[in-house]
């Protein structure tokens, strides 16, 4: 009778253990163009670039200065906009940063009367820790023919439920939600201040999602063989079969 026990609990903590899913999102961009691995927001004087596949999405954006002039984004006037609640880029926060240097010591311990058979040899470490702060910038300058990376925000961590869509189906079972810009279930977006040239520009970067699914682990990764350098890797790695710009994930469990 033991050996039975050991079997049926191994099962019963199996079936109560969480299994993990995919919601998977794709958007459409107004005005933007896939190129390459990239979404592509272009104006006269800048062109802004977006990869969204992330867990939760990322709405981070690198902004390429076009001119031969100064561009300078104005953070106070920058914002995460997600179904109409808009979220500030500049939030005056202060940043510190520190480097810890730390050197192996070696000491001797003498008695008052020295005794060659009772020396102690004692072993440890000092340390110097060298610290800087700096204060968030409300405007960041992009020099002529440069970029920079901007980011700060999730697109979100909230998974869409509906009662007649299931959030762990099975293989056979999966099913894609199709949406329009009129009834999507998420519109975000970036609007992002610049000045050039004595001019001020504001630009809105816009999505929204197009379709919805949920997917098993097994829907989202495939294994390839493969190498570095011409040297083949000890073992195959799995990799994402669904990553594209336009596209992001949330993972959950489900019990």
């Amino acid at each position: 009778m033991k050996k039975l026990i050991i079997p049926i609990f191994t099962i019963f903590l199996t079936a109560c253990s969480p299994s993990v899913y995919y919601q998977v999102y794709k958007t459409v961009p107004d005005n933007g163009t896939i190129i390459n691995h990239s979404i592509v927001f272009e104006d006269k004087n800048c062109k802004v670039s977006y990869d969204l596949w992330a867990d939760e999405g990322d709405i981070g954006f690198t902004i390429y200065n076009k001119t031969e002039n100064d561009l300078t984004i104005d953070l106070t006037k920058t914002f995460y906009v997600l179904n109409g609640v808009a979220n500030e880029y500049f939030q005056n926060r202060v940043f510190s940063k520190s480097v810890n240097n730390a050197t192996a010591v070696t000491k001797y311990k003498y008695p008052y009367y020295l005794n060659y058979y009772n020396v102690q040899k004692v072993e440890g470490t000092t340390s110097t820790t060298y610290g800087t702060s700096y204060t968030e910038k409300p405007e960041l300058t992009i020099p002529p023919q440069t970029s920079i990376t901007i980011s700060e925000y999730h697109i979100t961590s909230i998974l869409y439920k509906d009662c007649k869509y299931s959030t762990h189906p099975k293989k056979k079972s999966i099913k894609t939600l199709s949406f329009d810009k009129t009834n999507s279930p998420l519109t975000f977006y970036n609007i992002i201040t610049y000045k050039t040239k004595g001019e001020t520009i504001r630009l809105e970067n816009k999505f929204y999602a197009s379709e919805l699914t949920n997917l098993p682990p097994s829907k989202m990764f495939v294994t390839k063989d493969t190498s570095i350098c011409g040297e083949k890797l000890d073992s195959p790695l799995e990799v994402f079969k669904r990553e594209t710009p336009d596209k992001f994930y949330i993972k959950y469990s489900v019990k």
